[in-house]
């Protein structure tokens, strides 16, 4: 981060990194839920081939 030169320069760059931050969170956040549905799922089908 950038203290010397424009203000609105800085505040700009601050913004861009917390919406790649966010995106990080997200992304990894949705692979984790998609993880926990397949696992769901697999034990659905294992629960249901042994009653």
């Amino acid at each position: 981060m950038r203290i010397r030169g424009k203000k609105g320069q800085a505040a700009a760059e601050y913004v861009l990194a917390l919406c790649a931050l966010l995106a990080v969170v997200g992304a990894m956040w949705y692979l984790v839920a998609a993880a926990q549905k397949s696992v769901v799922r697999t034990e659905n089908l294992v629960s249901s081939d042994y009653p």
